[in-house]
């Protein structure tokens, strides 16, 4: 049988999906194992042949599972035996490689190491698609009997069967890392949700005590008004850590989603985009909320012509700088008693940033700003 000369288009397409095959079963380049070792063991034994191999082809190269007698993992595809076998049904036998014009100018049939006999079975999976060959090899001219046939035949059976059990037990362990992966993944979810609403009751509790603490004065209209802004405030900010996406990390969305109730016609925004951890969004939001609140109470958003400029920025070492500038308000004095609100301001968020922050109460209106580093989530 002559070989293939110019192969069609159609040709080229199906060796290019059977190379995709044999790849697909990541066998290539992998160790020896001694499952395919024995194989070959049995086909040089029963064959009487000096050389066996369990041959994977590609339409780029030959390699050897497992081999008897040739002490290499591959040789030239140019030179194979095997690429002929691929074009057969199911079996090869070339009694003499010299007498077969197939294999004129082969070095390995014309020189050293002057191979002349061949016999293969093809390695097939259950669609029929060849990958390979079991196959034995001899310096002599020669042929194979029909039970050492029929055994390449089985041994090219087997191999098939153990490729295909390899293939599944490295999906199997694939799958077991995957569902490790997600068990690890939701685990840690379910801390970081356990950290995450222990620090929210926390604040919660916090909020009530210290409202509670400060009440004195107000009525119980008013005191509900004031933890009801709080809480609202706190559950925006958490809203706002939960919504998928990165954008709802900057700085700027923050700011403006938590003082939208408030109304931002005379507010300014000035800043980089800069994206925050989730506690430190919970701190900022917080104190923005107070900020807004305490403005549209008592300082520049209680007048008409009052005005809030909010700045930020960020250094290329991690550290941020928050400000909150009202302007144009009623005159402003330090209050003499201090309530949870500025205590929120004065203590509890320069935490969240590893820093500190200072309140200022100017005449032209209140002015606060935060220092701190920037964490990642």
């Amino acid at each position: 049988m002559q070989d293939r000369v110019d192969p069609t288009s159609s040709d080229r397409c199906e060796e290019d999906e059977r190379t995709a095959i044999v790849e697909s079963y990541g066998i290539l380049d992998t160790p020896t194992e001694r499952d395919f070792d024995d194989l070959v063991e049995i086909a040089a034994q029963v064959c009487e042949a000096p050389i066996a191999v369990v041959n994977l082809v590609t339409d780029k190269r030959q390699f050897f599972k497992a081999e008897v007698g040739l002490g290499v993992r591959e040789t030239p595809l140019e030179t194979s035996f095997c690429r002929h076998a691929l074009l057969e049904e199911d079996f090869l036998q070339v009694p003499d490689a010299a007498l077969d014009s197939r294999f004129d100018g082969n070095p390995l049939v014309h020189e050293d190491p002057m191979l002349r006999f061949y016999a293969g079975a093809l390695v097939k999976n259950r669609d029929g698609v060849a990958l390979g060959t079991v196959c034995v090899l001899d310096y002599r001219p020669r042929t194979l009997d029909r039970h050492q046939v029929r055994t390449l035949e089985l041994l090219a059976r087997q191999a098939m069967v153990q490729i295909e059990l390899r293939k599944a037990v490295v999906e199997r362990e694939e799958s077991i890392a995957e569902l490790q992966r997600v068990l690890e993944s939701r685990a840690l979810v379910a801390r970081e949700l356990s950290h995450r609403i222990k620090n929210v009751l926390g604040l919660v509790q916090a909020i009530i005590s210290q409202s509670f603490r400060t009440s004195a004065g107000m009525d119980h209209k008013e005191l509900e008004t004031v933890l009801a802004g709080r809480i609202a405030a706190l559950s925006r900010a958490e809203d706002n850590l939960t919504q998928d996406g990165a954008p709802t990390k900057d700085v700027r969305r923050l700011v403006e989603t938590v003082l939208a109730p408030h109304g931002t016609e005379r507010m300014t925004f000035e800043g980089p985009q800069v994206a925050l951890s989730d506690e430190q969004r919970l701190g900022l939001s917080l104190a923005v909320h107070e900020l807004a609140t305490n403005a549209t109470k008592y300082g520049a958003l209680s007048s008409p012509d009052g005005r809030v400029a909010v700045k930020w920025s960020a250094g290329a070492d991690g550290r941020f700088e928050f400000r909150w500038l009202e302007n144009d308000g009623p005159p402003v004095a330090e209050p003499v008693l201090k309530g949870f609100g500025t205590r929120i301001l004065s203590s509890i968020v320069g935490h969240f940033f590893s820093g500190q922050t200072r309140i200022e109460y100017r005449p032209e209106g209140l002015h606060f700003e935060l220092r701190g580093i920037l964490q990642a989530d």
